[in-house]
């Protein structure tokens, strides 16, 4: 089992970034994906996105869309043979479209208007799950959100295998919008809990025993949770069985300004992000990039990579 470090260019890679366009089977020499597929991943990954929706990620809401394209490309390609599970998960307590809603008496240059919300109109739709945090998010409000009902394909609040549209249906769950605090660590917590993924719970089915967890992260900024990393850390472990190692955890981070190309007016806050950064040092599958790069479609690309090798190794029990 090898681990992978801080990347090193502006798309967050190192030189893992220069993988094939072939299928998953063809990652490196020591992995096999042919049929059949590895015993124990047995082509299931669960990818859990934890997206910042704090004040600072107007500009990596941009990027992050503009990478859609080239992520689900990835994902169809590298990980065809594969039962994907794509789930946004909540990372605040409630629902963010109240922070609008409490400023549409507001003159305009003060609401949420001309990011896109609309007042006295949305919030009639609120479900317990949608304020709950940690759940899918198929309702993300506020400002620059989708700020609509993300109608998924199977009814869950997680994109399955199957999905007709995956562009809209990805856009949809991860346009989370920049209405909200920056409570990731927490949200972790929250998203593996048993309850939450059992039958009758907001998530339920989306967590699998015998499924590969893809931890993905992408926050510009400090961690506003009250749990510490190594919490955030055993609460993932436990959730698959104690194996650390059935967890790849992907983190798009802000960086030191190394120099290189990046998206105009991103702002490098590497000194903000250490708790999150500690999580991910954690586990023996971890891969970094940078929200500042132009870009995240790479970086993915490069991840997928990584997911293979830890879909290689990985038993469950």
């Amino acid at each position: 089992m090898s681990s992978t470090g801080p990347a090193e260019d502006s798309a967050g890679m190192d030189s893992a970034g220069e993988s094939t366009t072939g299928l998953l089977r063809d990652v490196g020499a020591t992995i096999d994906f042919g049929s059949p597929q590895p015993p124990g991943c047995k082509g299931k990954v669960d990818l859990l996105f934890l997206i910042s929706r704090y004040v600072s990620m107007e500009s990596e809401q941009t990027q992050l869309l503009a990478s859609f394209p080239g992520f689900v490309d990835t994902i169809q390609e590298k990980l065809a043979d594969f039962d994907v599970h794509i789930m946004a998960a909540n990372p605040d307590p409630g629902w963010a479209g109240w922070v609008c809603e409490k400023l549409c008496k507001q003159p305009p240059e003060l609401n949420c208007d001309e990011d896109g919300y609309i007042c006295n109109d949305l919030a009639w739709d609120v479900t317990a799950c949608d304020e709950t945090i940690g759940a899918g998010a198929i309702f993300n409000a506020g400002a620059g959100a989708a700020n609509r009902h993300c109608a998924l394909y199977g009814g869950n609040r997680y994109i399955v295998q199957g999905e007709p549209d995956m562009d809209d249906a990805l856009e949809c769950i991860a346009k989370v919008g920049w209405s909200g605090d920056n409570n990731i660590g927490d949200a972790v917590i929250a998203a593996v809990k048993p309850a939450i993924n059992a039958d009758g719970g907001c998530n339920a089915g989306f967590l699998r025993d015998d499924a590969l967890l893809v931890l993905v992260i992408i926050a510009d900024s400090g961690d506003a949770s009250d749990s510490y990393p190594y919490e955030q850390y055993n609460a993932v472990v436990a959730a698959k069985g104690g194996d650390a190692g059935a967890v790849v955890v992907l983190h798009v981070t802000g960086r030191e300004d190394t120099g290189e190309p990046h998206e105009p007016g991103c702002s490098y806050q590497p000194d903000h992000i250490i708790k999150l950064r500690q999580l991910g040092m954690m586990f023996p599958f971890y891969l970094e990039g940078d929200t500042c790069a132009p870009n995240y479609a790479p970086f993915f690309d490069a991840a997928t990579d990584l997911i293979g090798e830890a879909c290689g190794s990985f038993i469950p029990g």
